[in-house]
């Protein structure tokens, strides 16, 4: 049984803040997903499932019902991430009704090919986004959320996302400032951050998203990316052990040999 781990939907209510709502995101998953199921996979989903840092959460469940009845039918697991951390305390507990819930856990391991694989997120090793209460990072994207509402869509052109202009300045100031102090770039530095962690969990493998940059780091991390930008990205691995990134473009797996900085 071949493994597939996704992540960053950021599903939302459907108005100006739901980049997945945007182009052909929706019908690409559903694509993606019918090739999962004739393949007889177990779907991961690492985090970032919903956009509730600017969106109801009521309004985005009741959007995106008909897409948890499917996940659930696929028995799919759901590892949370930080845009839906208000999820977290509901881990373990009978309080959300719907099937598909009963599989949301906060992260995943499993044993493939004789190597050990966690699943997270990946924001646990982001400074800006690691706990589950606002902080900069869910300030920033709710200033995002603001000029996608002025724009009326998340995106500039076919090109550019209002959240590059509104976020990425500052993000970009952020990295500029730490190389001026010898330090590596936000990127960089979560990497290398998930690379202590890694050390730290005693697994072989990490997969997980937050970064929305697919690719991989040797052996031991492959980033899923996201479905809410360009491209949609996912992890695939085999009943042997073999991992590969892909990226889905007009219904077919494309390899993605993106090496991620560190």
């Amino acid at each position: 049984m071949n493994v597939y781990a996704i992540s960053d939907l950021h599903l939302g209510d459907g108005g100006p803040r739901d980049n997945f709502a945007y182009g052909s995101h929706e019908k690409d998953l559903l694509s993606f997903l019918d090739m999962v199921e004739a393949d007889q996979g177990k779907l991961i989903i690492c985090g970032d499932l919903f956009e509730l840092w600017q969106s109801n959460i009521s309004q985005v469940l009741t959007k995106r019902v008909y897409l948890l009845d499917r996940l659930a039918k696929m028995n799919a697991i759901y590892v949370l991430g930080n845009h839906d951390a208000d999820l977290l305390y509901f881990v373990g507990r009978d309080w959300l009704n719907h099937q598909f819930f009963h599989n949301m856990v906060s992260d995943f391991t499993l044993s493939i090919g004789g190597r050990r694989f966690s699943f997270i997120h990946g924001h646990q090793a982001d400074a800006y986004c690691s706990g589950d209460t606002p902080g900069l990072g869910r300030i920033t994207a709710i200033y995002s959320g603001l000029c996608e509402d002025k724009n009326g869509g998340p995106m500039l052109d076919k090109y550019r996302t209002v959240e590059d202009k509104a976020v990425g300045r500052l993000e970009k100031l952020v990295s500029l400032w730490s190389r001026l102090r010898g330090k590596p770039d936000r990127f960089t530095a979560i990497n290398r951050s998930l690379r202590d962690l890694y050390v730290k969990m005693g697994c072989d493998v990490i997969v997980c998203g937050h970064t929305h940059f697919p690719g991989r780091i040797s052996s031991w991390h492959y980033n899923t990316g996201t479905w809410a930008e360009r491209t949609n990205s996912f992890v695939r691995i085999n009943s042997f052990g073999a991992v590969g990134v892909y990226d889905w473009v007009d219904g077919r797996a494309t390899p993605n040999l993106t090496e991620l900085s560190i």
